[in-house]
């Protein structure tokens, strides 16, 4: 009995491992890309609430964007279940955290931080903060273990629940960030700036 449950935690380690190591890398290439680790204000704040028009957005631990990457970890937990089916959970999970840590990359280059000026509300945006996308990361890992633990039909709910509760609380939501991304919509930037 004790051979199977040693096995199970070395089965979890190595994954485990690895995505904080896969971690540490995106915190070492976002700051060789010149990306702060903190917010430049001096506000020591692990949260802040503010989603628009504030310095703060993206600089902290967690900020009201963090819901989106919770969803992030949920849509790689149906994906990687899809297109990997029969790996391993913990090593679907690490492929759901390279993803994520991938994606941080891609979000903090210029290109997609112009991308986001243009198409979106978020005019002042100039990309996270190390510590920031850090949390990205955790909030994912944590959306990712959620979907897990709920199963499809209880994590699309909850995916659904959060995208409602963030366009009423924030006017926006990781879908609708997609969109705005990829076809920006005048009448939705107008909604979303309180016009």
């Amino acid at each position: 009995m004790q051979d199977t449950s040693e096995n199970q935690i070395s089965g979890y380690l190595l994954p485990a491992l690895l995505a904080v190591s896969i971690t540490a890398i995106m915190a070492a290439v976002l700051h060789l890309m010149g990306r702060f680790w903190w917010c430049q204000h001096g506000d020591a704040a692990v949260y802040v609430h503010e989603a628009w028009g504030s310095s703060h957005t993206s600089q902290h631990l967690f900020d009201p964007y963090t819901f989106t990457h919770i969803l992030h970890g949920v849509l790689f937990f149906w994906l990687t279940g899809f297109l990997f089916a029969k790996l391993a959970i913990e090593w679907r999970f690490l492929i759901a955290i390279i993803a994520e840590t991938g994606w941080e990359v891609l979000e903090n280059s210029n290109f997609i931080i112009e991308k986001y000026r243009e198409n979106t509300a978020s005019l002042d945006y100039f990309g996270d903060s190390i510590a920031n996308s850090i949390g990205d990361v955790i909030a994912c890992a944590a959306g990712f273990w959620i979907a897990f633990k709920f199963g499809m039909w209880r994590s699309l709910i909850f995916f659904i629940g959060i995208e409602i509760f963030l366009l009423l609380w924030i006017r926006d939501s990781l879908l609708l960030n997609i969109l705005m991304l990829i076809y920006p919509l005048d009448g939705i930037r107008s909604w979303q700036m309180g016009m």
